[in-house]
């Protein structure tokens, strides 16, 4: 299995990109906070997984026309479509869906194929986070005092993506294989209460024999050349990456400043643990560690691909404003015996990208 793996710095210098909303547990019912968390006693801004998997998807559809799946909503339940063949991200970024009506009853899954983590502050809220005091002033009478956090810092977030998932769709009646509804789940009997199920089924199935999907008895498998574009899509909307809260009052761009990815043939991320970390308030890199991680990988059988190169990809002014030397980077980087690529993000992303294409074939 392959699985296309990296690590984002993304620069929040005046932001609140994720927001906890009113705390109730303070008297001032006018404080908006942040989303924090608690590690080893101190406190650290972060961004919740589902909010930077919304600014993906968001990314996608604005600059590479990914037609979404619809959302529907019964009761207190809310699905989309679950219809990957259609829908690229029902394919990338998975979903449950029961369909439980007139003598069907099939709940599908897509395990998502993509896989991230939350965006964590390096820095902890001690050295990060400010309340500005504000009134709202414009209305007739007395001004109405408000306070809201912001911060001031570096969030970490890693992904991973399936390659070998993307476009394939397993029909094995086990939690979390059955990816489709397909004909063999439906009633003998068709009627009004489930003529619309039956409708949706055609409709795939008529859409599977236009794209050239290959069906078989366990799996259904989408053409190389979709999944391929699927994949790429994907990686190459970190370039272009929107989104986050509080855009009209402090205007962070969230495109990452930094970049290490890596072609993997195992599931795992090598980046994922505290390579950079925060000491005495600065951000430091350690490369040596990481090359060392890396070697270790290498040495075992396959787990590295033959060929797989290790891109690095940063903003000059961003490197430069956390005193990182590049090049003292790139020597340690090599000890771990792969060949570095280095350059800017898009640089990175694009050669990425090549081995990504070419895994495809």
């Amino acid at each position: 299995m392959r699985f296309a793996t990296g690590l984002v710095l993304i620069d929040a210098p005046h932001s609140a990109l994720n927001m906890l909303g009113i705390d109730e547990s303070l008297a001032d019912r006018n404080v908006t906070r942040v989303k924090t968390f608690r590690r080893g006693g101190r406190r650290y801004p972060y961004v919740s997984p589902q909010a930077w998997r919304y600014w993906w998807r968001f990314t996608l559809k604005e600059h590479f026309e990914w037609e979404l799946s619809p959302l529907y909503r019964e009761q207190k339940q809310v699905f989309t479509a679950a219809n990957p063949l259609k829908y690229p991200d029902d394919d990338v970024f998975g979903y449950m869906r029961a369909f439980k009506k007139g003598g069907v009853n099939v709940t599908v899954t897509r395990v998502s194929p993509l896989k991230n983590t939350p965006l964590i502050s390096i820095l902890p809220d001690r050295s990060s986070l400010t309340v500005d005091e504000g009134y709202a002033s414009r209305h007739e009478g007395d001004p109405v005092p408000y306070s809201q956090e912001f911060y001031s810092t570096v969030f970490k977030g890693a992904f991973s993506l399936d390659l070998d998932s993307v476009g394939r769709f397993t029909i094995i009646s086990k939690a979390g294989f059955k990816n489709l509804l397909t004909r063999d789940d439906l009633p003998k009997k068709r009627n009004k209460n489930n003529e619309e199920v039956f409708r949706e089924v055609e409709e795939m199935e008529k859409l599977a024999e236009e794209l050239g999907v290959k069906r078989g008895e366990r799996e259904w498998l989408m053409p190389s050349e979709i999944r391929k574009k699927r994949a790429t899509d994907t990686i190459k909307a970190l370039l272009l990456l929107t989104g986050g809260a509080k855009q009209t009052q402090y205007h962070t761009d969230v495109t990452p400043k930094f970049v290490l990815l890596l072609n993997i043939n195992a599931g795992i991320n090598p980046f994922i643990s505290d390579v950079i970390f925060e000491e005495s308030g600065e951000i430091k890199f350690d490369a040596e560690a990481l090359a060392k991680r890396l070697k270790d990988l290498k040495d075992l059988n396959e787990v590295i691909p033959e060929g797989a190169k290790l891109y690095v990809g940063y903003d000059e002014g961003f490197i430069k404003s956390l005193g990182w030397d590049v090049e003292d980077i790139e020597e340690k980087l090599k000890t771990s015996g792969l060949e570095i690529v280095k350059g800017s993000i898009k640089e990175a992303i694009e050669g990425f990208v090549e081995e990504i294409e070419a895994y495809y074939g």
